[in-house]
């Protein structure tokens, strides 16, 4: 009998909620201003040093560890940083470590795509589409646009062959131009793009920026009829949802947190070793322990975690009798607020239009 691989995942946040940029939704900022300590600095090399051996220990010395770095951005970390990480996770042989980053893409130099490369980082590079977008939205401490540098970041990862996708934060403003967006990604070449909502703020149902549900119907009607355009053409780019429904339609589980609506904990470790179950979720009543007092078994057993596991996001009057229930209950708890209400789910709305055709992709 063939024994299934032992795995943990995890995403460790090297520079806290550092950035050198200040894009307008900054959803971690948010998360900062909402607990007693918005930053934790950078991580130092005996924490660093700890969460590998809680790496190795959760383990058994044997099995594949699935690292995530975010941020902030987690390059303010520094080079010297990451070798060191990567040389420690090399000391336990039988863990076989599976690099992904994701990042602004403004600090990227020769450098740093050559230990990608030979370290086999996934990059996932933050970038909101066409430059009047992106201008607006995301740019540096002073101010000035970033756009040209990051597109300067893309060429270089693939000249140096690191694999990337594309993250867009879909705001209100991007939403209206959905066709705009796609063409951008095809003069470009990119080939793999992630869509995430952009997010109210916690505590808030209201912002200038956070999509709602009739602007979240609009986009992804307007966005799917023009990628199943080119992609009769052609011209195909992988986009996470519609990887995923494909994926589920075919018995598969997705690969995207959220989708199925049922939370698990994700280990989110913070710079200073604090551990919580989610990035949306990293305030202090959500805090599980530290590193530096418990390894990874005893975090899943803390009140923290059980509280965080124990809350049901289907509670919406729409989930009741939805004939999507079962891929769906509810969604994302925290990204929900984008799609759902009391009244109506614009999900099962994009659903309904596009299911039909993703059934029949091969």
């Amino acid at each position: 009998m063939i024994m299934a691989e032992r795995q943990i995942s995890m995403m460790i946040k090297p520079a806290s909620a550092s950035c050198n940029l200040r894009c307008r939704y900054c959803f971690y900022a948010d998360i900062g201003e909402n607990r007693m300590t918005a930053s934790y600095g950078i991580m130092k090399e005996e924490t660093s040093d700890i969460l590998c051996q809680r790496i190795n220990e959760a383990l058994a010395g044997e099995g594949r560890a699935n690292i995530s770095f975010q941020g902030g951005e987690p390059t303010l970390a520094g080079l010297p940083w990451f070798r060191h990480f990567t040389e420690t996770m090399k000391q336990y042989p039988g863990i076989r470590t599976v690099y992904s980053l994701q990042t602004n893409g403004t600090l990227i130099d020769e450098e740093w795509a050559d230990f990608f490369a030979g370290n086999h980082f996934l990059i996932g590079i933050s970038l909101d589409g066409y430059q009047a977008n992106m201008d607006h939205y995301r740019f540096d401490a002073e101010g000035k646009s970033v756009y040209y540098r990051i597109l300067q970041t893309a060429e270089l990862l693939k000249k140096k062959q690191v694999e990337f996708n594309i993250l867009t934060v879909v705001t209100k403003k991007l939403a209206a131009h959905p066709e705009a967006l796609l063409k951008f990604y095809l003069d470009h070449h990119f080939q793999y793009v992630q869509l995430i909502p952009c997010l109210p703020a916690l505590n808030s149902e209201e912002d200038p920026h956070a999509l709602t549900p009739k602007e979240y119907v609009s986009f992804y009607h307007r966005f799917f009829d023009e990628w199943l355009k080119q992609l009769q053409k052609g011209r195909p780019v992988s986009v996470n949802l519609f990887d995923n429904l494909y994926e589920m339609l075919q018995g598969r589980m997705p690969y995207q947190c959220g989708m199925l609506g049922r939370c698990t904990v994700q280990f989110v470790i913070e710079a200073n070793g604090d551990v919580y179950p989610c990035d949306f979720w990293c305030l202090d009543e959500y805090r599980m322990g530290n590193l530096h007092e418990s390894g990874f078994a005893g975090l899943l057993q803390s009140d923290a975690a059980k509280t965080f596991m124990k809350t049901d996001s289907c509670t919406k009057k729409p989930c009741e009798g939805c004939r999507y229930i079962h891929m769906c209950n509810g969604g994302c708890r925290r990204q929900n607020i984008c799609y759902l209400n009391d009244e109506d789910c614009a999900y099962r709305k994009v659903l309904d239009h596009i299911l039909p055709y993703i059934s029949r992709l091969h």
